[in-house]
């Protein structure tokens, strides 16, 4: 099936590893040159190389999405070089455990700088050139979190964080629509990543997989999948949707 996605030029935030790498190298292998957008600088390029190495087009770019002044200065390298952005992946997004009454407001603060309000710092400095270009794609990292204040790993501060990823989605698709841009927003659940197999126990993890209607936790090419879906011409009537990724959890 034909995407439509190729020479259109991709930023995706926290691709340095895990889900974010993963969505890097779906939209790479469409033939998007993607920029591997990440705070940690040496990563992103090490991720870069590799893509690279495959015969990829992809390139880091230094990226604290907390920071506006670091989303303009990205943006503007990315336009620098290429000359356009087509395609807006916010996937850069921390995790917090723990109850709500032994967290702090530096805990607060700390969540949502990234969570929340690093997906409007960089949509801000991208809607511009991506209406630029007649139109393109944002697409937000949620989490079925959103839909339940909480989840099985993040607690009710990530839930939140996540839920205000949804509301933005929304209310972007409203106002970016008319200049063709779409925005939409995929809620993984629980995924096998190196971070979640460090942190869950195999009890917490067979617990979680028993309450999966399709008997696993998620792949990040699952969500990779969906955000290429999204990001594609296959996808230009659809906006404003929360599409989850989550092997059926949220219908238990």
């Amino acid at each position: 099936m034909e995407l439509g996605l190729q020479g259109r030029v991709a930023l995706i935030t926290g691709a340095a590893v895990g889900i974010g790498a993963c969505i890097a190298e779906s939209l790479a292998q469409e033939g998007c040159p993607v920029w591997i957008g990440d705070r940690n600088a040496r990563q992103a390029k090490r991720t870069a190389d590799r893509l690279r190495a495959a015969g990829l087009q992809a390139q880091a770019v230094t990226l604290d999405v907390s920071r506006p002044e670091s989303a303009a200065d990205a943006v503007a390298r990315i336009l620098a070089v290429d000359g356009r952005l087509d395609i807006l992946v916010c996937n850069a997004g921390i995790l917090t455990t723990g109850s709500f009454l032994d967290s702090s407001p530096q805990d607060w603060e700390s969540i949502m700088a990234v969570n929340l309000v690093g997906v409007a710092n960089c949509v801000r400095e991208a809607a511009g050139p991506i209406a630029r270009q007649g139109g393109g794609r944002v697409v937000n990292i949620a989490s079925i979190s959103a839909m339940r204040g909480g989840g099985s790993i993040g607690n009710t501060l990530y839930g939140t964080s996540k839920a205000g990823v949804v509301a933005l989605t929304m209310g972007l698709a409203r106002e970016l629509g008319p200049a063709g841009i779409t925005v939409n927003a995929v809620a993984p659940a629980v995924a096998d990543t190196p971070m979640t197999r460090a942190t869950l126990t195999d009890e917490v993890r067979d617990r979680i997989v028993s309450r999966v209607p399709l008997g696993r936790l998620a792949t990040p090419t699952d969500i990779a999948d969906a955000v290429t879906f999204l990001a594609s011409d296959r996808a230009s009537f659809i906006s404003g949707v929360v599409l989850p990724v989550d092997g059926g959890i949220l219908t238990t």
